[in-house]
Order: structure tokens, then sequence, then C-alpha cells
């Protein structure tokens, strides 16, 4: 049976090639192979929706992919991953790593990527590909994640969903990988319900904690904090080398596609963001 991929974009910006040594690293930690696909965005080409562009524009833009892809399989082989398979794909980033994110074992993209604006948010691939993807999702982001990529812990948020075992194993298996501690918090908002004491509320999350977390080869550092998860995290996010999130919270709908938390982090995190998928059983490195 194949083993799934890890996939990555690699479009020549300096963004997607912070992908793509985190993919390979990824790849290599956890035992995976490692696929990278330039997306030539062909639809985006033809006139009216209808006529064609020339000949010569399409081997232009054929060469330019190869020649981004070639950077980047090189860029892997530095990681440790010499055998990176590369692709080019006719279709737009988005749609091509969706579509592929149906067999991958995760997707991991860039923050902003050749198209991207003035400021810091995610660019249009990551927020679609984030809300969409079929499977785990890594955006990479912050300017500084590849200093704490050695030694940062792993971060996590329970908030006593249904969803929270499947985050808190997923981010339990990124530490043990990695090697480092994985700090999990538990935040509730600045101010408790009226009716509730402050310290029985603090009691009740670090109950919620001991009993979720339990592991004996791994670090765990349980925060319980009086303050609202989304500013809570990002704050933490300063010092850790990864975030692991749910797509949804516990207060999420059947129709929501990606929750709150997960937004914020999505544009306002320090550091590599993995949203996993909470809907269906996701295939993981």
């Amino acid at each position: 049976m194949t083993t799934p991929p890890i996939v990555t974009g690699a479009d020549g910006s300096a963004e997607s090639l912070d992908a793509v040594r985190w993919a390979a690293r990824a790849a290599r930690l956890h035992g995976r192979p490692l696929e990278i696909r330039h997306a030539l965005d062909f639809p985006a080409l033809f006139a009216g929706g209808e006529v064609p562009p020339p000949e010569e524009m399409l081997d232009a833009l054929r060469a330019r992919g190869r020649r981004a892809l070639r950077t980047a399989r090189e860029l892997a082989a530095a990681q440790g991953v010499p055998d990176a398979v590369i692709r080019l794909d006719p279709d737009r980033a988005a749609q091509t790593l969706i579509e592929v994110s149906r067999t991958a074992a995760l997707l991991v993209v860039g923050a902003s990527g050749r198209g991207r604006c003035a400021g810091r948010l995610a660019g249009a691939v990551a927020a679609a590909v984030g809300t969409h993807a079929h499977c785990d999702t890594v955006v990479v982001r912050g300017d500084h994640w590849d200093e704490r990529d050695a030694g940062g812990p792993v971060l996590t948020g329970v908030d006593g969903g249904d969803a929270g075992t499947r985050v808190l194993a997923t981010a339990l298996a990124e530490a043990r990988v990695r090697k480092v501690p994985l700090v999990v918090l538990h935040a509730w908002a600045d101010e408790p319900p009226a009716e509730l004491d402050r310290q029985a509320v603090s009691d009740a999350g670090r109950r919620l904690l001991e009993e979720q977390v339990r592991t004996e080869d791994v670090k765990v550092q349980r925060v319980v904090v009086p303050a609202h998860p989304r500013r809570a995290l990002v704050e933490r996010s300063v010092t850790a080398q990864l975030i692991v999130l749910g797509d949804r919270g516990r207060g999420g709908f059947p129709g929501l596609l990606l929750g709150s938390t997960a937004q914020t982090l999505l544009h306002h995190a320090a550091c590599p963001v993995r949203l996993v998928r909470t809907a269906r059983p996701p295939v993981r490195p």
C-alpha cells in the first residue's frame, strides 16, 4: 500500500520556500514521502473564460514552474529529504492542493505567497486550504519559526469539546517525535459568569486538564489562564515551535467550516499552525 505523502506547494516566494523546509523536516521526522507541487494557474489566462493564451506564454510559465520546483527540491534535500517528488499542475494553487488533500497525510503551505498583499495576514491560498482541505493542514507562520524549530514546545488548547481528544493526540504525537515539551492551555473568558467564582472556574479547568492529558513519555505543562483562548494562544505562540488546533471548537456547529479560534491563529500566530480535521478521521504522519 502506498504511504500517503506530506504535500506542499512551491511558487518561488520566500513564504513557500519556508513551507518546503518545514514540510521536508516533517517528512523526515515522521518517515513520510514528500511531494512538492507548483500550480500554473492556466484557468486565469483564458480571455473571457474561453480564448486560450498563446502557447509561448504557457511554455514560459512551465519553465518558471520547473525552476521553482528544482529550487524547492534542492532545499528539501538540504533538510535531509533527497527524493522529494515534484509535479506541475495546470490548475490554481488552492484547487490543486485541496484536491491532493484527499489522499495526502498532511498539507503544508506558506502563510502567504507570490500574490500576497502587504501585511502579515494569511494569504488566499493558506486561508482556502486551511478551510477546505480534507486532511490536516500546517500553515507556516512567523518570522522566527526556524530558530524555535529545534527546542520550542508544541502548544495546544483544550476546551472540553468532543473533538479535543483527536487534537490532543495529534499534539502529543508532534511533541513526542520532536522530543520537546507539550504546553496544554485551557483558557476561559476574561470574566466568568457573575454567578461563578473565578477560583472555582480555574479549579474546574485544572481538573479538566488532569483528566484529559495523561502521558508518561512527553513532558506536559498544564496551563489554566483567565483570558480569552484566542488571545492566550496568540501570546504563547511567540515561544512555541508549533500550535496544534482543531478546525472547529466546542462552540462550532455542523455547517461551520473553520472555527473562530482557528481563524484567528491562522492569521496572527507567531509560529506554524497545524489545523486538525475533526469532522472526519484524518490520516496523520
